[in-house]
């Protein structure tokens, strides 16, 4: 927006023309309304004048006067003005036949010391404690007065509590100013949807919370489309330009993913191109972008909005991003989008419909467990062990197409969503809740499969360390007792017997190696390779299975390097029932990542070669019973040959190096 700085009154003319246009052209458009940063839009500077307070705090806080960095918008004076913004920008357009959604705020990060939000925090620690005496215990202060309280007198020698409530908080301070900014949208507007879209994850980027990193959970509940900002060349630039390799994306997307269930996910804004024109990471060619759209499609992604259609011309990004090259021309990245929509334009209503066959596997997570590793700035390997222990469980599993879930226990799970996975993954959680311990225990008896692996259950979700552990009464599900440890930044050789037959493999468990103590009738299947001591544990309990590892499985596989922690994870996975949705076989051995949508009537099989090389071999996949008529590979329209065998359709398939077929099953 403008304004008219006589009369200071909104201007219209240059919106108008935009709209008029997008109109007339047949064309859609998403209203940004909000963005946090850039205020002038609806905050111009001579409103600080009739405010002298905001002034003042905005001046104290930024320490330069000018309104271009984030004006306090959650302040109760401002607000209103927001309010009020909103109002007017929806009379104009909100009745617009083009009018697609509202994207309501652009990378929500929302972090303040004002006093304002402070008082929030102390009635978030109250619905929380409930009493003072509570919140001395957890805290490891001896506060008189809850007006005491604050989140700035605080260190972690005591107790780390006070710097995890204050990032918990923040984080779901951002979700309830996403829902005030969506109840001004519908005073106005009952109709459209309304997105945000938050800045990748933490969990995806290996970053920490704060600045632009913020929960995608939280969104959730108040998004109608849970949007993203995905920008892998950021991670780039953080990471001596290594580029973000391909099965990081399908963790990224499955974060995206499980965080909006059960709504949709879109990348409200996905990059184009590098940031600038004098960086040195995030170009974009044909195949990179080809690959990239179709592997976020393949993972449930609704909806794409690229950021942006020309290179920006000035600023800060300067020659930077765009579909297009300088003179306005589509570039090879802008010819592989121009493809995919007419694919889309086909069989969009196809795509939007079908979804991602429901996940067997699903990874726990704790946010707290996670904040208690991050908090540990000693050394900086430290900050990575829940990171890549998330992260290599998962890929081993990808590797092996099979989908998996990323399960939040912080956000009050149920027996019943446990229930829905053949297997769950507690990589490194540290932190274990006794009411989590009763449901997986639970869970496990009737008939589930738990795989642990090292620090589990090491403390509650108050930063007390259990004095026996695994913790919260888990020693009773895997039978096995931690007694000690060592670490170093090294590995632990470990060899396993496999179904307790002769036949063995090993892996090198990385950083930490606990020593075990293994009850009754517990099976010791894998050893360390130095002394014989027990390495891994199998239990039964009930009707089902636990698999405890002295060694952290996922982030032993992490760099790729170690297939025997991989085989190990997915031979869990394979014990508990798990097999691919579908499979790649080739004489020559290369694999495919496969991803199957069902809808209705028809089955989608999206088939990416992420590789430089040609593949050639068969696609084998479990279909519903009935008679299939045709497979299509939609994007060339073109008809494949089939057979049916033993209730799978098998299908030839020869593709390119880094291109994707998109297979429709009638």
């Amino acid at each position: 927006s403008q304004w008219d700085p006589e009369r200071k009154t909104l201007l219209w003319e240059r919106t108008d023309h935009l709209v008029r246009t997008i109109e007339s052209s047949g064309l859609k458009f998403v209203p940004l309304m909000f963005k946090e940063e850039q205020g002038s839009h609806y905050f111009p500077i001579w409103k600080f004048k009739e405010n002298p307070r905001i002034w003042n705090e905005h001046h104290r806080k930024n320490q330069a006067r000018n309104n271009r960095e984030n004006v306090d918008f959650a302040h109760p004076d401002v607000l209103p003005i927001v309010d009020a913004y909103f109002k007017e920008v929806i009379a104009r357009y909100g009745k617009s036949p083009a009018l697609s959604f509202y994207n309501v705020w652009n990378e929500p990060h929302y972090s303040s010391d004002a006093d304002h939000t402070v008082d929030s925090f102390r009635v978030w620690l109250k619905r929380k404690y409930t009493t003072l005496a509570k919140l001395r215990t957890a805290w490891g202060d001896e506060y008189t007065d809850w007006n005491e309280v604050t989140p700035f007198l605080n260190d972690n020698w005591n107790s780390s509590m006070p710097q995890i409530d204050w990032i918990m908080f923040r984080n779901e301070l951002n979700g309830r100013l996403l829902g005030t900014l969506k109840s001004f949208i519908r005073k106005y507007d009952t109709l459209h949807a309304v997105n945000a879209n938050p800045v990748s994850s933490p969990f995806a980027d290996f970053g920490q919370f704060g600045s632009y990193g913020t929960d995608n959970w939280a969104f959730t509940e108040q998004n109608d489309l849970c949007g993203v900002s995905y920008y892998p060349d950021g991670w780039e630039r953080g990471n001596g330009l290594t580029p973000y390799l391909q099965w990081r994306h399908h963790f990224a997307f499955t974060i995206f993913r499980s965080a909006a269930q059960p709504k949709s996910f879109i990348l409200t804004e996905m990059f184009t191109n590098a940031q600038n024109g004098f960086v040195l990471n995030g170009y974009l060619d044909k195949q990179s972008m080809n690959s990239l759209v179709w592997t976020a499609l393949s993972n449930n992604c609704k909806g794409i909005l690229f950021w942006k259609w020309e290179p920006f011309h000035r600023g800060r990004q300067a020659l930077g991003r765009g579909l297009t090259t300088m003179n306005g021309t589509l570039a090879p990245r802008g010819e592989a989008v121009k493809e995919i929509g007419s694919v889309i334009s086909t069989y969009g209503p196809l795509l939007a419909e079908a979804q991602l066959r429901p996940s067997q596997t699903a990874i726990a997570v704790d946010m707290v467990g996670l904040l208690k590793t991050l908090e540990q700035t000693s050394e900086s390997l430290t900050q990575k062990f829940m990171y890549e222990s998330i992260a290599g469980t998962f890929n081993a599993l990808h590797q092996n197409n099979i989908t998996t879930d990323i399960l939040r226990l912080d956000r009050g799970v149920s027996y019943d969503q446990l229930c829905s996975y053949k297997v769950i993954y507690l990589p490194f959680q540290i932190v274990i809740r006794k009411e989590t311990a009763e449901l997986l225990k639970r869970y496990v008896a009737q008939g589930g499969t738990v795989v642990a692996d090292a620090r589990t259950a090491s403390m509650d979700e108050f930063d007390n360390a259990y004095r026996r552990s695994p913790g919260a009464g888990l020693i009773d599900l895997f039978n096995v007792e931690r007694i000690d440890w060592t670490a170093k930044n090294g590995a632990f050789a470990v060899t396993m017997k496999n179904g307790g037959s002769d036949t063995s493999f090993s892996f090198n468990g990385r950083y930490f190696r606990e020593q075990l103590r293994v009850g009754k009738d517990a099976i010791v299947s894998g050893s360390f390779a130095d002394n014989g001591a027990p390495a891994v544990i199998v239990n039964r309990f009930g009707k089902g299975k636990t698999v405890y590892s002295a060694v952290p499985l996922g982030a032993s596989y992490f760099d790729q390097k170690n297939d025997g922690a991989k085989r190990f994870i997915l031979q869990c996975a394979n014990d508990a029932g798990v097999s691919a949705e579908a499979e790649f076989a080739s004489p020559s051995g290369t694999s495919l990542e496969l991803k199957v949508h069902t809808s209705k009537e028809r089955t989608l099989i999206y088939a990416l070669n992420t590789e430089p090389i040609d593949k050639e071999g068969t696609i084998s996949c479990r279909i519903p019973a009935g008679t299939v008529k045709s497979v299509t590979n939609i994007i060339n329209n073109k008809t494949i040959p089939f057979s049916v065998k033993n209730g799978n359709v098998v299908i030839p398939l020869s593709i390119l190096k880094q291109e994707t077929a998109v297979l429709m099953i009638q």
